[in-house]
């Protein structure tokens, strides 16, 4: 992820990055191939204490790492911008920390829940926001990919710092809180499928304080999803609404607004605006746009670190049943 978002931010900017520090050797020799003038630093604090002219910092390390590495760059640099990767941290009491630690200092700061830029889910977005399908009833959505179908070892499978809800669970729950809010109760449970240690499947429901109800599973050892694949339908007073990262699906009885009743099929292609530069798909470019113009701007940007944290509360309760 770090190589990705450096590619985007160098053509961005009309300028390579200029500085990066990474620990492993052979992403090390990536990132020199890569961004031949850059600097490469093996240890971020050196990066921070030597460098003294850089703007912002993108975190793309390990989940477990986050928190560290933030409140460092936070104490050291209280003028830097930070992007990091989601999710905030692997809980929500560091998570908080990291919040507190922010607040007041006015520094931007924005974390990589990159389904929020997407065409197909910003259109659900707005199609919740201006009351489309009626009042939201109940939901079910899902999270999946073929990834792990035998014992794995490293940090993703260690209690602490991995497991499926951390590693494949943000995106479908920020989704979640970004279109319905917080859940005032979480239930569920979550299984062991080939992990020792850590959950493979989860099924969490939820109800919200506006009677809304819903549910959603989550699994990195799914067959059939050679990509990752976020899923959500929500039955609303006015009708279904289908999202997923290809399309939206409308399906009204009566009309809103401008969008009539009937079947609406609106896929990515006839939603997404054109991009500057492509490199991976395209909702990680408008996110790096929305960093650097917030950070151009020394303001604030969405989905910052306060909003991230909502994401590591939920998961705790998930990850707690």
């Amino acid at each position: 992820m770090g190589l990705l978002h450096a590619g985007i931010h160098s053509a961005l900017n009309g300028e390579p990055v200029s500085v990066a520090a990474e620990t492993d050797g052979f992403l090390s020799k990536m990132a020199r191939k890569i961004l031949p003038n850059a600097r490469i630093y093996h240890d971020y604090k050196e990066m921070i204490e030597t460098e003294h002219d850089i703007e912002g910092i993108i975190v793309t390390t390990p989940i477990h790492t986050h928190t560290t590495i933030v409140s460092e760059i936070l104490r050291s640099k209280k003028h830097l911008g930070i992007f990091v990767e989601k999710p905030l941290s692997t809980n929500y009491d560091d998570a908080r920390k990291i919040c507190d630690a922010a607040k007041g200092s006015g520094v931007t700061n924005m974390v990589g829940f990159q389904k929020r830029f997407a065409a197909t889910f910003r259109r659900a977005k707005d199609a919740v926001a201006n009351d489309e399908i009626g009042t939201p009833q109940f939901f079910k959505s899902y999270s999946f990919m073929s990834d792990i179908f035998r014992k794995g070892q490293g940090w993703r499978f260690q209690p602490d710092s991995g497991g499926v809800t951390l590693e494949v669970g943000p995106h479908i729950l920020d989704l979640i809180i970004w279109l319905f809010g917080e859940p005032t109760i979480v239930s569920g449970f979550r299984k062991k499928l080939y992990s020792d240690e850590v959950e493979d499947y989860v099924h969490a429901a939820m109800q919200f304080g506006s009677g809304l109800n819903g549910y959603t599973d989550i699994s990195w050892s799914v067959r059939n999803y050679r990509l990752p694949e976020v899923f959500l339908e929500v039955n609303g007073t006015n009708g279904v609404l289908t999202v997923c990262d290809d399309y939206v699906k409308l399906q009204l009885d009566e009309d809103r607004g401008q969008t009539r009743a009937g079947t609406h099929m609106l896929r990515k292609p006839q939603l997404q605006p054109s991009v500057p530069f492509l490199l991976g798909d395209p909702e990680f470019c408008v996110e790096d746009q929305a960093f650097l113009q917030a950070l151009n701007e020394k303001g604030s940007v969405d989905p910052d670190f306060s909003a991230a944290a909502k994401v590591n509360s939920l998961m705790d309760k998930i990850r707690a049943m």
